[in-house]
This record gives structure tokens, sequence and C-alpha cells, in this order.
């Protein structure tokens, strides 16, 4: 049986687990076949929302299901939302002075 994905990665990522002993080929084959349902799972979820607009699915619509779905929380720091640097530093500013009122209250 075929897989998508190359076992020699899926290997790799689950040695840099602390708790993984042993990996059989049979629990490789596994977990390559589920991490490869998983995305296909994703992204038919993430193209179905998509589609009523645009046929083009992108990141942006990726990380907007993750921050929708509670089942997907799990992901919210691998894909999070883009921010652009103007917006940064926007809210660095607001961090900077939020951050200084509130010394001088202190004082």
């Amino acid at each position: 049986m075929e897989t998508e994905l190359p076992h020699t990665r899926i290997r790799t990522i689950m040695k840099s687990s602390l708790d993984t002993g042993q990996i059989t080929n049979e629990v490789l084959y596994l977990m390559t076949k589920s991490t490869e349902m998983f995305i296909k799972h994703f992204t038919k979820e993430a193209y179905s929302n998509v589609k009523k607009t645009t046929n083009i699915l992108k990141y942006e619509h990726l990380a907007d299901l993750v921050q929708n779905n509670e089942n997907l929380e799990f992901l919210l720091q691998i894909v999070p939302q883009k921010i652009t640097v103007k917006n940064l530093q926007g809210l660095l500013k607001q961090d900077e002075s939020s951050g200084e009122s509130s010394s001088e209250e202190d004082n």
C-alpha cells in the first residue's frame, strides 16, 4: 500500500518526541496514513468554507478554520493568523503606552 508522505520524514518527526520507543513499520504506516487523512480532511473543510466565494485555497483560509474550530485548537501556534508589520507595530506601541501608564500609576 502506497502513501503520499515519505515514511522517513514521519519517522524523524516521531523520533523527535521524547516518549517514542521503537517504531515498527506497522506503526509508521498507520501514522503516515493517519497524517494524510488528517491533511485531506483539514484542507477539504477549509475549501468547503471558501468555495462559496473563490476556488483558491490560501493560508489565511486554513488559519481562519483553525481559529474558528474548537477541535483544531492544537494548531493555533502552528497555523496562526497572519499579521502585517504595520498592525504589529501598532500593537507594540499600544503595549508600550499601557505599560508606561500602569507604571506611572504605581508611582
